[in-house]
């Protein structure tokens, strides 16, 4: 049934989510970056490529809680220039 379905692909990703989060947030901003340039992220590997826009979501979801606040988050790392630029 597609509800059981769509529920498990949603337990995987919350549960990839809070792999993520556990690590802390500079490496959660940090595997934003890398989604959002394509790159190989290991945190990600074992999940279906279809849900790694869904991971990212999420993580953005999550970490726009620390940006909100006063000052922008404290634990933001800078960005990395791609070797292109």
């Amino acid at each position: 049934m597609s509800i059981q379905r769509d529920h498990t692909l949603v337990t995987e990703i919350d549960a990839c989510v809070e792999r993520i989060c556990n690590l802390g947030c500079g490496r959660v901003y940090r595997v934003i970056e890398l989604i959002e340039r394509g790159k190989d992220v290991p945190e990600i590997k074992d999940i279906n490529t279809e849900l790694h826009q869904s991971v990212l979501r999420e993580l953005k979801t999550i970490m726009a809680v620390y940006d909100a606040r006063d000052g922008g988050a404290s634990c933001k790392i800078p960005k990395i220039p791609s070797p292109d630029q």
